[in-house]
This record gives structure tokens, sequence and C-alpha cells, in this order.
């Protein structure tokens, strides 16, 4: 279960953020859109650019634009979501931000137009997540203030004893609505926390390898607490201790992404020189998936999915590809790619409510859509995001 949160401090933040930088670099359409409406309706295809977020409504892109110059981000867009109940979510990268962690953001809701989130008073958040409720939970990123603020009746109030905390690096909640987060010491030693009952808890964490590494934390189909880390694998939290998943080791390192088939099986990739393809547990057993032979196989993965169907579907980060499995093979179904390597940028995909794939165009930008084996451009010549590298898109919920 994917989290509306930024990830820092963990091994695929660097990635993003660079990522996010580069689209930010390409020359910005000006061609003149509508104003859109004042909130976002359900399923609609949003994205942005480094200076606007846009909708796609009746055939066309519409700007989200505020009443006047501070009614809006005046710094880079960086990444969007949704609330559970539907509020655009947005980012903005910093005048000081750390182009490697992503620090010192600023954090924007789009409700009857743009409005700054500001926890007790302060402009930047370092984190911040929804909770399955709809409530807004966010950390401050100045320095001075600690700990996990939430809106209640228009007010902002802090979690009781995250103050003590070091450094938050992600918050999101379990499938049974229980608030978890990873905190970093002022060691670098890393650890998991749950919010229980009006206290937390620390997950057991002695002897275990990997409290120095980044982690993300996600669950299986049946509720156990499972983390990729930067460097020891994949493990577990069963029965009040971590343990690595079949009791094997991890194929790869530095996992940067981990997911479950619709069939309930473990799936995880890696995005370095030391952490390449797609791998899955079977029978207590990992093996690459498609075997040593897949077009991925030495590569690494930018990300993986299943369509709505069950389709498995792979982003190679070295070539700028995207693979689908189909009949038993792999088809590469965009080989849009540029003949310098180095001018390779990973694509990002999603799926529409409707079910078509959907791609933000690598190094070509834009927004482009899979139907009938035939990709076309989101509002084709007159996109406002024609030629914007790695924009970030999502739809409405």
């Amino acid at each position: 279960m994917f989290t509306h949160r930024l990830r820092l401090g963990v091994a695929m933040a660097s990635g993003l953020a660079m990522i996010a930088l580069v689209s930010g670099c390409q020359s910005s359409h000006k061609e003149q859109v509508p104003q859109a409406p004042a909130t976002v309706p359900k399923g609609t295809l949003t994205a942005v650019t480094s200076d606007a977020a846009f909708v796609y409504l009746d055939g066309k892109w519409e700007v989200l634009a505020g009443g006047g110059p501070n009614d809006q981000p005046s710094d880079p867009l960086k990444t969007i979501d949704f609330s559970p109940k539907g509020t655009l979510t947005a980012t903005t990268v910093g005048s000081n931000d750390d182009a490697l962690t992503g620090n010192s953001v600023g954090l924007w809701l789009y409700d009857k137009g743009w409005q700054q989130v500001t926890p007790n008073g302060d402009k930047t958040v370092a984190v911040y997540g929804w909770s399955p409720s709809n409530v807004l939970y966010a950390i401050p990123d100045d320095g001075q203030t600690k700990g996990i603020w939430y809106q209640s009746n228009g007010k902002w109030q802090v979690v009781n004893g995250s103050a003590s905390f070091g450094f938050i690096n992600s918050i999101q909640w379990s499938p049974t609505g229980i608030m978890t987060i990873v905190a970093e010491a002022s060691d670098g030693s890393s650890s998991v926390w749950q919010y229980v009952n009006g206290k937390w808890d620390r997950l057991d964490y002695s002897s275990v390898p990997f409290a120095a590494d980044g982690l993300q934390v996600e669950w299986s189909p049946s509720g156990v607490l499972t983390l990729a880390t930067s460097a020891h694998g994949v493990w577990q939290y069963v029965g009040g201790s971590w343990s690595q998943p079949g009791g094997v080791n991890s194929p790869i390192g530095n996992v940067t992404q981990l997911a479950w088939s619709p069939q309930g099986e473990l799936l995880i990739s890696g995005d370095s020189k030391k952490a390449l393809g797609l791998w899955q547990l079977q029978n207590t057993g990992w093996s690459r998936v498609g075997g040593a032979d897949a077009p991925f196989a030495k590569d690494g993965i930018r990300q993986f999915g299943w369509s709505p169907t069950g389709t498995l579907t792979v982003s190679d980060s070295t070539n700028g590809k995207i693979y689908q499995m189909e009949s038993g093979k792999w088809t590469a179904v965009w080989n849009n790619t540029p003949s310098d390597s180095h001018s390779v940028i990973p694509i990002t995909f999603g799926w529409s409510p409707s079910g078509l794939l959907t791609c933000n165009g690598g190094f070509l930008g834009g927004i482009w859509q899979y139907q009938s084996g035939t990709w076309n451009e989101v509002g084709g010549d007159n996109s406002p995001l024609k030629n914007q590298a790695a924009a970030p898109f999502a739809w409405s919920k």
C-alpha cells in the first residue's frame, strides 16, 4: 500500500529528486490555457511542470491557478498526489533545497485555489501524510518546531511524544490504521515506530543488520509489515521480531521497490549497479522474473507494477523502455529511447481509471497513453506539458 508522503532518507529519494530537477530544466510551454475549476473532479488526470499544475478536462489541459501571485506556489513544483477524499496535494522545491535529499520544501493544497500548509506557522515541511480518515499530518523542516503535527478543528496539534524523535523519514498507516514512522537518530541509525493507544512502540531492534540503512515501509496482503532496505535486502516483522521473507537472504541489497503480485507473491527490484533486475520470492527461494534472458535482467528497474487486469509492467531505467509480460513473453511497448544512452530519463507509468497505460514520456516529455497498440500524447501538440521531461502525474480520487 503506497501512501502519500515524501520519501526522504531512503535509497530511491535521491533519484526521484534528481528526476524532478531534470524536469525543471526543460523549457516551459507558455501557451495560454483555460482556467480550471475550483476543485479537481474525481478521476481527473493531473500533472505538473516545474512552474504550474494542470488538469485534463473535456479534451483539453486547464491550469490550476490562484487568485494572485501570493495565492499559488512560487517555487518549482516537485510532486503531486491526492488525499483520500480527493484534495490535490503538491510539494515545491525551496530555494535552499538539497537536490539529494529533497529537504526544505513547501506543501500546498488545491481546494478552491492554492493554500500553503504551515504546521504551527512553519512554511517548510520535511514529510507529510494523509491518514485513512483524511486527516493531514505534517512534520516541519525548519529545525525549530519538532514533532508530528495534525489538523483538528482548524488548529494544528502535535502528536503526543513525537517531539522526542530525531529526523522522521516517512509517515504512513498500516491496513488497520496504525500510524507507522521511520525515524533517524543523531548517530544515523534508523528505527521503526508505531503509535498505538496514544503511545509510541519501537519495534524490536536488537541484533538486526539494517539499523544504518535507509528504510521503506510496506505491508503484505495479509498485513505483515515489511521493510525494503538500502543495503540489506528485505525484512518482515513477524511475532515481535525481524526476519527475512522465506528465511533466505535477498538477492539484492539495495531494494528500491517491493510489491506483491495479485496472487500475493513478493517481488523486489533495484536501481543501481549492485541491485539489478526484478526478483520474485517463490517456494522459499528467489529467482529473476523472466529468467536470466529477460531484457532487463542486467539493468536497473525504475518501477514495476500490475495493470488492473494483472499484466506485469516494468520501466527499465537503463534504456528508458517499458516492458509488459504478454503470453509468457516480455514485449517492449515503449521504444522511444534516445540514441545517446546518457540522455535516458527513466519513465514513470500508471493506469487511468479506465485501465489505459499512461506514462510521462521519458526524455520526450509530455503525458502519453497506450491504446490498441498505439501511444498518443494527451493533449497533442497543444499540450502545455509537451517537452516537459519526467512530469509527475496522477488521477484524482
